[in-house]
């Protein structure tokens, strides 16, 4: 307890461990080697923020988590969610994933990709869009990357050298139940396209 206090010091300082007995019940356990297995997996498998981005200071270009865990009685399974802005980082990634569990006797599999969305350092399409909102409201608009899945990294899959952004209302406490979106941004955000279709005709 002392040595993870002292690791995490800084970014969860009052972290704890505690255990509590189950009872004299008989429970099953695993097998020596099939416990060695498992901790040899949990011990050694990616999870987390894997790169960064070399075109923008801060922001995470790769990572994953394992979002679900399950340990039946003959075998243990793990879903991974895989994202990254670079899509030779992604593909890397899930080789990883797949040698380490077929090292280990397991089998890999992949299912709902989700194309990256790489950054265009040069989009003439942005640049309107900012000069657009700004004549617009008298503001500078805030543009930014950011380390997510969107519908436009399907889109720019699709067609090469697509110039494409992504942008809309407000939002709070996006993917919980408290999420909630401004009603003000959204009448902000309509008046917003319409003017900038109206000057992507000239």
């Amino acid at each position: 307890d002392q040595d993870l206090k002292k690791e995490y010091r800084i970014s969860d300082p009052q972290i704890t461990i505690q255990c509590q007995k189950l009872g004299q019940e008989k429970k099953s356990v695993l097998h020596t080697s099939s416990a060695t297995k498992v901790l040899f997996f949990l011990r050694m498998m990616p999870n987390g923020v894997q790169h960064m981005s070399m075109d923008i200071e801060g922001l995470v270009e790769t990572s994953l988590n394992a979002g679900i865990m399950k340990l039946s009685e003959d075998q243990l399974s793990t879903c991974f969610a895989l994202r990254s802005s670079v899509t030779s980082r992604k593909y890397e990634l899930a080789d990883q994933l797949a040698f380490l569990t077929e090292f280990l006797g397991g089998e890999a599999v992949i299912g709902g990709d989700y194309p990256a969305w790489e950054f265009k350092a040069d989009s003439s399409l942005r640049e309107l869009m900012a000069e657009t909102y700004r004549d617009l409201f008298q503001e500078e608009p805030k543009i930014q990357a950011i380390h997510a899945g969107l519908e436009c990294g399907i889109l720019s899959g699709k067609i090469p050298d697509l110039d494409c952004v992504s942008f809309g209302p407000n939002m709070y406490d996006i993917h919980t139940p408290k999420e909630r979106l401004s009603i003000s941004s959204a009448e902000r955000t309509w008046k917003f396209i319409v003017e900038f279709l109206k000057r992507s005709k000239k």
